[in-house]
């Protein structure tokens, strides 16, 4: 499958605008006007390959020439950087048109879609029920329909855990896969930026504009397209076992026959426990998050949310002693993970989210009982992939008992991120019409 760019960017720019002046998703923080000057300098005539000529968007998180991002804030707020992206460089040096920056959960601290400053993201799918977040301008914008792909930034899950709720491919690759100064950060040691699309195809053509050239020393010979066969595939059976709703473990297994009718092989694998891993990543980011928030915090609290406010007031407990030794426990969890479950298997298959998708009517913006409570059950089995560094893919898998989306996730080994993508483009169903 290959992804072609449109006859006319001009014209496809003209209709994303339109269509995201006209929705009611708040999706968007700002639109750019001159996208469509800019997209008149492209030479329209026989399409080429994706993404020349196509819009697109991204989390309000990076810097450009002539704009700072609000990383979803308001009152002013600006985040300081003064490195621009180099990962809108590449998308405009391809000739991809940016057509506006995408709403998200305020310092990309949450997983909720919830912004008090900006307004909530709604769901495209059914408004009722959550988005996710952070990057949940990103996933509502492609879901709708609005753009063919968007950016967004993945620490623990902030694009994977927004794609799978909204029915789209989300994809965090490979820690270090993009190097790019010039966004926002929350944990630098783990932030990513990622991709999400409709077309498993035209997510492997983008990211294939923003990947960093490979040394040789660094490349994964095994890790190419479909470079094994049959393909294994790792179930982490006492994970879903013991933290799965059933109705999400019965699409796992759907997936499986699939995959199984397509000549891969299934086979359980263990992991290390999942709240290990999760308390792992949330020292980590806590200490993180507090090193870059701090000051500002104390001197403008109104920059921050109650439930982003007590995260950051709890991680400021965390001591140095506490990130040195979950540093330590990191390598020993991703030397666990390559040496024992990817010596069985070449892909993991993972649920992204462990229950049905929960109703907006049962989270609160100001409540950060609920608020916090559901980012945790949201990262629960994102995080860890952060943690290790590997490349994670959210794939649409099915539906569940109110008709929402239910995402799965293919994960591979570190540097196996073109084997995710073919992996995904083999056994992805056909995309869904937007809502």
């Amino acid at each position: 499958m290959t992804a072609e760019s449109p006859r006319d960017p001009a014209q496809a720019v003209a209709a994303a605008l339109a269509a995201a002046r006209a929705s009611r998703l708040n999706a968007f923080i700002e639109l750019f006007p001159d996208a469509e000057e800019r997209a008149l300098s492209l030479s329209a005539g026989d399409p080429r390959p994706a993404p020349w000529g196509l819009p697109f968007a991204y989390k309000d998180v990076f810097v450009t020439a002539g704009r700072r991002p609000t990383v979803g804030v308001g009152h002013g707020y600006r985040w300081g950087g003064a490195r621009t992206s180099v990962a809108l460089d590449r998308l405009a040096a391809a000739g991809a048109i940016a057509v506006g920056a995408l709403n998200l959960d305020p310092h990309c601290y949450a997983a909720t879609g919830l912004n008090p400053y900006y307004g909530r993201v709604l769901n495209p799918v059914d408004a009722r029920f959550a988005v996710g977040g952070s990057s949940s301008g990103s996933a509502a914008a492609v879901a709708a329909g609005i753009l063919p792909f968007a950016l967004g930034t993945d620490t623990g899950g902030s694009v994977r855990i927004p794609a799978a709720l909204c029915g789209v491919v989300g994809f965090k690759p490979t820690a270090g896969a993009i190097r790019d100064p010039g966004i926002a950060p929350l944990s630098p040691s783990q932030d990513v930026i990622g991709i999400i699309a409709r077309d498993p195809a035209l997510l492997r053509a983008v990211f294939a504009v923003l990947r960093d050239p490979a040394p040789m020393e660094q490349q994964d010979p095994g890790a190419g397209p479909l470079s094994v066969e049959p393909l294994r595939i790792g179930l982490p059976a006492e994970w879903i076992r013991t933290a799965v709703d059933p109705e999400i473990a019965s699409v796992i297994q759907s997936v499986l026959r699939r995959m199984a009718a397509g000549g891969a092989v299934a086979t359980e694998v263990a992991l290390p426990p999942l709240d290990a891993l999760n308390a792992c990543a949330g020292t980590i980011t806590a200490f993180e998050a507090s090193a870059l928030h701090r000051r500002a915090l104390a001197e403008r609290p109104d920059w921050y949310p109650a439930a982003v406010r007590r995260r950051l007031v709890a991680a400021a407990e965390v001591g140095r002693d506490a990130y040195d030794q979950a540093l330590r426990e990191r390598e020993v969890h991703r030397a666990a993970v390559v040496e024992g479950a990817f010596a069985a298997a070449d892909v993991l298959l993972c649920p992204v989210i462990g229950g049905p998708a929960p109703r907006l009517d049962g989270i609160d913006d100001d409540d950060v009982s609920t608020a916090g409570a559901t980012t945790l059950a949201f990262l629960r089995f994102n995080r860890p992939f952060s943690l290790l560094g590997l490349p994670a893919l959210a794939l649409p898998a099915g539906r569940d008992r109110n008709g929402m989306p239910v995402g799965v996730q293919i994960v591979g080994r570190p540097g196996a991120d073109d084997l995710v993508l073919s992996i995904a483009e083999r056994f992805a169903g056909p995309p869904e019409e937007p809502a």
